[in-house]
């Protein structure tokens, strides 16, 4: 076809898609969908559930872009690339394509089935894709702490006030938390924090609501880019194509200006964002995961992402701000928002129909095409991690793109360590971490057994504890969702890439995510019977027995995959008893025939368990008796080959030691499941 009568047919397609919105749209109505059927040609999706005011469009080469934005000039609508053009990226390669997607914007008024429709005939495009709402995986409900009073921390050592209410890091079983508490139903990072607490040149992207990035207990771990801090305002210093993005940027509204407490944002990046960092031992507030030690040079740095300002988002916000968090070094994304459950049957049905997305994902996942930038990772050369909140429909099947093979979807537990009754289950599912649960079981319902983070310290919208709307300001406060079990996860990840930086070690991707969904303890043992929790927006009875086996693995352990990167074998003890462990695991399937020499361990290590005995070797087999719940490392040694170690006048075997970590809890399944 010639120029003019491109011109020709794109003009009359649009002025019908102004006036004519009745008009049967050129797709079937209906889901992008479990059968993976999708509108034939360059039209991948339907328009169910997009965003007003916007097509996404992948064209043949690069050079179209400036020939669609010429034809299109005179229609009111502005042709732009979706990625931009950063000039020290590698984002123009054959790996990795993004740079031939451009985003058209233009009234909202105008129909999109009838706009894609035109737009279709034009050769130089190759896909056309509605740009699809995302969502929180969150209720978007915050419960503000009436008074900050400091509950007594137990075993976890920082000076954090109000550490002791985050149960999701150490669980006592405290009626505190709710009636239904079980101890042992958290992340087990109080002695993780004795070998790991964060470093500064591991970068996890909030991909979210905007952070608050001086918030007092967040800004010391806030990701800066210093070109632009110390660079010229207005000006792109650092060349990545976006000006003055000193903190992260503003998707939503394409500025460098973070809003966190504005009208529509409900607190929940920043309350994400302390989960994951908020600064340990700093006398304030409360602890992340990855928060450091209190030291200046300690804690992980969180750059914020804004891809939302209110409930929803879309995909070309998410594509933008992944892309971003790929470029700029970050080697986690944080990502608690998805599709609706069901939207998708499968990857490739989300890759078909959700393509600018799927690129930005492999682009940020597969990390050798990212030019390396600060902060990008040398502990896993190959890849970054992708982790998503599995979502809270109370679906069996878990939301994209979290659901996606190559990213980790995250599940939530309640503080009875029982499936919260909001998740996700089942296809996609990988991991189970504490999401919190606003009704836990008890003659009342209580925010406390929701998660305690970080919130902003200007005025939002919350709920007082008669559930009437306030609006506060609350500097901490309780949430729940899978949103809430997400970080968690991004949390424990920082720090075992950080301890592998500290040993270094270094892992390929698959191995690293591998060390993480294999840190688990047990959780399908538990599903039988029933809890009693909020079914169909009333008190009732949820059965268990559906959740077995489909919320993941298990539920993540902070201390398991320090020890895994370390290479260290884990045993499981029960509190309260003498008990014998077997060696097998560690020193081979002969381990009782062995001669051992002796158990070693610190004061400190043997304090993490309560230890009222030294360890003994009896009968070829670790003799202990811990009294706490905690984890602990020993060393134990043995001799191979003999019953004496050989030398000098003396013929026998080689002296061998092998580092143990014991991990205690307090109950012992007749399977074998531990908490």
């Amino acid at each position: 076809m010639k120029m003019t009568y491109y011109k020709e047919i794109i003009a009359a397609g649009l002025l019908l898609s102004v006036a004519a919105c009745s008009i049967e749209p050129p797709v079937g109505p209906g889901t992008d969908s479990a059968d993976g059927r999708f509108p034939s040609g360059k039209i991948i999706n339907t328009s169910r559930n997009s965003v007003k005011g916007s097509l996404l469009v992948k064209l043949s080469d690069i050079s179209q872009g400036d020939i669609l934005r010429n034809e299109l000039k005179s229609s009111a609508i502005d042709v732009e690339p979706l990625f931009g053009m950063p000039a020290n990226t590698k984002a123009g390669t054959p790996a990795s394509d993004l740079d031939r997607w451009f985003l058209l914007k233009f009234s909202g008024e105008r129909d999109l089935d009838s706009l894609a429709s035109a737009l279709s005939v034009y050769d130089g495009i190759v896909r056309i894709e509605f740009d699809k709402q995302i969502r929180k995986a969150s209720d978007g409900r915050s419960y503000p702490i009436a008074t900050l009073m400091s509950k007594a921390a137990g075993s976890l050592s920082f000076n954090d006030p109000e550490i002791g209410r985050q149960w999701h890091y150490s669980n006592d079983g405290s009626e505190d938390i709710a009636p239904t508490a079980k101890r042992g139903a958290d992340i087990n990072v109080a002695d993780a924090w004795r070998l790991e607490t964060g470093r500064k040149d591991v970068i996890v992207a909030i991909i979210d609501e905007g952070v608050q990035y001086d918030h007092p207990d967040l800004k010391q771990n806030m990701w800066t880019n210093l070109a632009e801090l110390n660079g010229q305002p207005g000006v792109d210093d650092d060349g990545n194509g976006y000006v003055d993005d000193i903190y992260g940027y503003n998707f939503v509204n394409d500025t460098p200006e973070i809003k966190w407490g504005d009208t529509g944002n409900s607190g929940h990046g920043t309350h994400v964002a302390g989960t994951v960092a908020a600064v340990n031992n700093n006398g304030i507030g409360v602890a992340g995961v990855a928060g450091g030690d209190g030291s200046a040079d300690s804690g992980v740095r969180m750059m914020t992402l804004q891809i939302f300002n209110g409930d929803v988002s879309s995909s070309s916000a998410t594509a933008k701000a992944i892309r971003y968090a790929a470029d700029m070094g970050a080697c986690i994304i944080q990502c608690s928002w998805g599709s609706e459950a069901g939207a998708y049957g499968s990857d490739n049905a989300f890759a078909s129909a959700s393509s600018a997305q799927a690129d930005a994902l492999d682009y940020f996942i597969n990390g050798k095409n990212n030019v390396p930038a600060a902060g990008n990772c040398a502990a896993i050369p190959d890849g970054n991690i992708a982790i998503f909140a599995a979502g809270n429909d109370a679906a069996d099947m878990a939301s994209y793109p979290g659901a996606s093979r190559d990213c980790i979807s995250v599940t939530s537990i309640a503080s009875d360590n029982l499936p919260a009754c909001y998740t996700n289950y089942g296809p996609g599912c990988n991991i189970a971490a504490p999401g919190g649960e606003y009704y836990t079981g008890g003659m009342t319902d209580s925010e406390t057994g929701c998660v305690l983070s970080t919130m902003p310290t200007e005025s939002i919208l919350s709920y007082a504890e008669d559930g009437s709307e306030v609006h506060s300001v609350t500097d901490y406060g309780y949430m729940q969702g899978t949103s809430m079990a997400c970080p968690h996860v991004s949390g424990v990840a920082a720090l075992g890439i950080s301890y592998a930086l500290d040993l270094g070690k270094t892992f390929t991707r698959d191995e690293f995510v591998s060390i993480l969904l294999t840190s688990v303890n047990d959780l399908d043992s538990y599903l039988v019977g029933t809890k009693t929790t909020l079914v169909d927006r009333s008190i009732g009875e949820m059965p268990l027995a559906p959740f077995s086996g489909k919320m993941g693995t298990g539920t993540i352990d902070a201390w398991k995959v320090l020890m895994q990167i370390e290479g260290t074998p884990c045993l499981l003890a029960e509190a309260g008893k003498s008990q014998r462990l077997s060696l097998d695991s560690v020193f081979g399937s002969g381990s009782r025939n062995l001669t051992y020499l002796g158990v070693e361990i610190s004061e400190e290590d043997s304090d993490a368990i309560g230890l009222m005995l030294e360890p003994q070797i009896k009968g070829g087999m670790l003799l202990i008796q811990p009294t706490q719940y905690g984890s602990a490392k020993m060393t134990v040694r043995a001799i191979a080959g003999g019953s004496q170690v050989g030398g000098g006048t003396n013929m026998g075997g080689m002296e061998i030691s092998r580092e143990v970590s014991v991990i205690v809890r307090d109950i012992s399944n007749g399977n074998g499941g531990w908490l």
